[in-house]
């Protein structure tokens, strides 16, 4: 996801980082504040007369945020005002952030204007800012989405990821470059410390440049930072599907061949094989198996980019219903570099799908080809094979999925280094 600028929603990181957590895993991303999970409201301010909880504003406020009812919520503080009752910073915080998160932005606006006019020096924090500009984002109000972030920086606040890449990939889409260029240079230093790709920012360049009908440009902009090693070949930070991805989905023909050009071009003058590896990858992730064919035939040396290839593998092996796609590179791969990987993800995915026939099949053909499947292979096989009620033709792996899954990724890693 991150090589594809695909940014996760907070709670699939909360997710994730729980996931981590409990499997004494190090989290390698902010974790955004869960903004309904207290247990206990912040106490009212005490311009509140100490009363019972129902008949209390700010808790009530609270309470009806965390289920949801947010329009409720923003009735009482209306009402409240009426009544001159003010809240403290988290009471108005708290409802701006859950009027955003359900997208009403004028409310929220409302709120924050009422809490600048009752507490002196109110902000918004950093989560509540970032939320702020996603929702300016998805108005399409981008003038006041940079203004936004122009605010949060200058008070030294840290934006979330998310709403920056949502805010460069909609200037993108308006061919504004000069204000993607002025994100980038507002976030600084500033954009490594929140691991913020940095492929951010050349992807939506490029693809402000093919909105500006300018494909010259675009080439001009992209082609130099591979020719002259600013960006590696062999790294997935250096990825442009992201941007080949954008071309295929919204049908830019004339933009998609141009680029292919050039990453042919690189492939075969400079020896650039990682524009021209996301241009099949693409392809193939798209069903156009004509063209992902037509290239290779052009491009043999695809076929030799083991961890572009992997990585691809690696990730669609983790959806249902992708079975296909990695078949499909065995298919146009005959020779795939370290197919035994490949089986081992091929199983990953027919465990997923609970496809015992499947898994039956790979099993037995990997006899046939004389190759030793490993222990995580083994553990996936055994426990679909017990979970459709059927034998186990070999003694399953006594340790975890965890276990065998840090065991291999080690020995890979080992692998990697001594061919380095």
């Amino acid at each position: 996801m991150q090589e594809e600028n695909v940014i996760p929603r907070e709670r699939t990181l909360r997710l994730l980082a729980d996931i981590l957590k409990a499997n004494n895993q190090e989290v390698p991303f902010d974790v955004p504040e869960a903004w309904f999970d207290e247990d206990v409201c912040p106490p009212p301010s005490s311009s509140l007369q100490p009363s019972e909880p129902s008949s209390d504003p700010q808790k009530q406020i609270f309470i009806l945020c965390k289920k949801g009812k947010v329009e409720e919520a923003y009735n009482i503080l209306l009402e409240a005002q009426k009544e001159d009752i003010t809240f403290d910073s988290h009471g108005y915080s708290h409802l701006i952030k859950a009027l955003l998160s359900e997208g009403f932005l004028e409310k929220a606006l409302k709120v924050k204007s009422i809490a600048e006019t009752h507490i002196k020096g109110f902000v918004l924090n950093d989560a509540a800012s970032s939320l702020l500009i996603i929702t300016q984002v998805r108005r399409d109000y981008l003038k006041d989405a940079l203004s936004s972030l122009t605010t949060l920086l200058k008070r030294d606040g840290v934006p979330n990821p998310l709403a920056i890449t949502r805010l460069v990939q909609a200037l993108a889409q308006k061919g504004d470059l000069e204000s993607i260029c002025a994100v980038e240079k507002m976030m600084g230093s500033l954009s490594s410390s929140i691991k913020l790709s940095h492929m951010l920012f050349i992807n939506n360049t490029v693809l402000a440049h093919i909105k500006n009908n300018n494909l010259d440009a675009a080439v001009e902009y992209l082609e130099p930072l591979f020719t002259s090693g600013k960006l590696s070949s062999d790294t997935s930070s250096s990825s442009i599907s992201y941007v080949f991805r954008k071309l295929i989905e919204e049908k830019l023909e004339p933009a998609l061949e141009r680029l292919g050009a050039m990453a042919e071009q690189l492939a075969n003058q400079f020896g650039i094989y990682r524009p021209v590896t996301d241009l099949f990858l693409q392809y193939i992730n798209t069903g156009q198996v004509d063209d992902a064919r037509f290239l290779l035939e052009r491009c043999s040396a695809i076929g030799e980019q083991k961890r572009s290839l992997m990585t691809f593998i690696a990730q669609i092996s983790q959806q249902p219903g992708q079975v296909q796609k990695i078949k499909l590179l065995l298919e146009l791969i005959p020779d795939f570099p370290d197919v035994k990987n490949v089986y081992s993800y091929l199983m990953k995915s027919y465990a997923l799908n609970e496809d015992v026939a499947s898994a039956k099949a790979l099993y037995e053909k990997m006899e046939v080809e004389k190759l030793h499947p490993d222990e995580l292979f083994l553990k996936r096989f055994a426990v679909l094979l017990k979970k459709a009620g059927e034998p186990v033709p070999f003694t399953e792996p006594p340790e975890s999925f965890k276990f065998y899954a840090d065991k291999l990724r080690k020995e890979q890693e080992e692998h990697s280094s001594d061919e380095d």
